[in-house]
């Protein structure tokens, strides 16, 4: 159900992401208000890429989102901890607020998949 490969790209892509924010909070502390938001939207776009990419289902794209978006915000929190920030009031919780939101990219990447077979039934392939 889960497709690694497709999985690995939407995790690099995530987690390479998360991490330069972590980083880029840490040392500009004027972007700290909108880390989380910005969190957020890269476990949201990591999701999206790997249900876009999968295309086999609204649930498969939901678990691999989730997948993709807790992983990239473990290494959030992770960096975040490392930093020294405090770890036991992220850790739970931003793990599970990256999750929902890459589960709810993979939703948004289903349908994106559906809307381009569509296109293409419809219109045939242009670029070809």
């Amino acid at each position: 159900m889960i497709d690694l490969k497709i999985l690995k790209r939407a995790l690099l892509v995530g987690v390479i992401i998360q991490a330069a924010l972590v980083a880029f909070g840490y040392f500009q502390p004027a972007f700290r208000p909108g880390l989380l938001f910005a969190c957020m939207l890269v476990a949201a776009v990591s999701g999206m890429l790997y249900a876009r990419d999968l295309a086999r289902g609204f649930l498969a794209g939901m678990l691999g989102g989730a997948m993709a978006g807790a992983a990239g915000g473990l290494v959030a929190v992770a960096g975040a901890t490392w930093l020294g920030e405090h770890p036991e009031t992220f850790i739970p919780y931003g793990v599970m607020v990256t999750m929902l939101t890459g589960a709810v990219g993979g939703i948004f990447g289903e349908v994106d998949a559906r809307l381009r077979a569509y296109i293409i039934r419809k219109l045939g392939n242009i670029g070809d």
